[in-house]
This record gives structure tokens, C-alpha cells and sequence, in this order.
């Protein structure tokens, strides 16, 4: 019987420490320092999903964004997937600063999950409690935001320049 418990305590270990690398290698605390990375965790929340579970979907008001642990999602638009995202990856952020905006897409776990969840009330919590960390946070966050503002015009211009010499050759 004492073997059972010192296995729970063990894997226990694992998977917070899963959850602290998961938020430690994440762009948005990558500048945070253990105690700060600590604070976060003590906040954000750790959320399991089956395989075909709906995360969210397309139109729903947005709270957060989720740091997958393990195991991938299907991010898909009218029933057709766009990509797939695996351990590491993160998705919703853009619900971190709109206020009441609506998800882009549908989310659905591809396999069993483990997911952090973190949602503006957390934002709001850190940056109470420590601005500093907050501060680290939102400053990554508009960087990510920058970069994803830059790549969606960047293939807007791309496909819009396309069409326009499909066109002439039609013509």
C-alpha cells in the first residue's frame, strides 16, 4: 500500500512541473523569473479534455487562451481543420486583450489533453499583484499579437496579389 502513495506523490511532481516548464518555455512569461512563474501558476487553471471534446467554438465570446501540456487540438473553420497544434503550442491569446470579442475559429482536442487555461481575470490577478510580472506578460503578449497582425496582412497582400494575376490571365 505505501508503494500506491509514493507513486501518487511522484507523478503528482511530474505534472506540476510539466505545468511550470509549459509556462516557463511559453513566449508570454518567458521573462519571468521562478517566483513570478511560480505566482502564475498558482493562478492559471489546468484543464483536462477527451478526445472530440469542444474547447471552444467559432462565434463564442473569448476569455482566455490555453498552453497545451500535452496532447493537440484541431483548430478548424466550417467543419474543415486549418492546422493542428501539439504539446507546447498556445492558442486565444487575442481574448487576452479584446474585451467581449469572438472566437475565430472552432477548437477540438484531437487526443486526451492537458491544457493551462489562462483568462483575463488571471492577466488582471498577476498584474494586481505583481505589475512587474504583469507588465513582462502584456508586453510579450502585444509582441505575439505584432507578429500574427503581420503574418495575416502579409498573406492577405499574398493572396490578394494573386488573385488580381489570375485575373489578368483570365482576361
Amino acid at each position: 500500500m505505501i508503494n500506491y502513495f509514493w507513486d501518487n506523490i511522484f507523478k503528482g511532481d511530474r505534472k506540476e512541473k510539466s505545468v511550470y516548464t509549459t509556462l516557463k518555455n511559453n513566449i508570454l512569461f518567458k521573462d519571468l523569473n521562478p517566483r513570478e512563474l511560480q505566482l502564475v501558476q498558482n493562478i492559471v487553471n489546468v484543464r483536462h479534455f477527451q478526445k472530440g471534446e469542444v474547447i471552444f467554438q467559432y462565434g463564442e465570446v473569448g476569455v482566455g487562451m490555453y498552453l497545451i501540456v500535452s496532447g493537440s487540438v484541431d483548430i478548424s473553420l466550417n467543419g474543415k481543420i486549418i492546422t493542428k497544434l501539439k504539446e507546447g503550442d498556445f492558442f486565444g491569446e487575442l481574448a487576452l486583450a479584446e474585451e467581449n470579442g469572438r472566437r475565430t475559429a472552432d477548437t477540438i482536442s484531437a487526443e486526451e489533453c492537458v491544457m493551462i487555461g489562462f483568462f483575463r481575470p488571471d492577466m488582471f490577478e498577476i498584474a494586481n499583484r505583481n505589475p512587474s510580472a504583469g507588465v513582462k506578460i502584456l508586453f510579450r503578449l502585444s509582441q505575439v499579437l505584432g507578429t500574427r497582425l503581420l503574418e495575416t496582412t502579409t498573406l492577405i497582400s499574398t493572396m490578394r496579389r494573386d488573385a488580381r494575376l489570375n485575373d489578368q490571365k483570365n482576361s
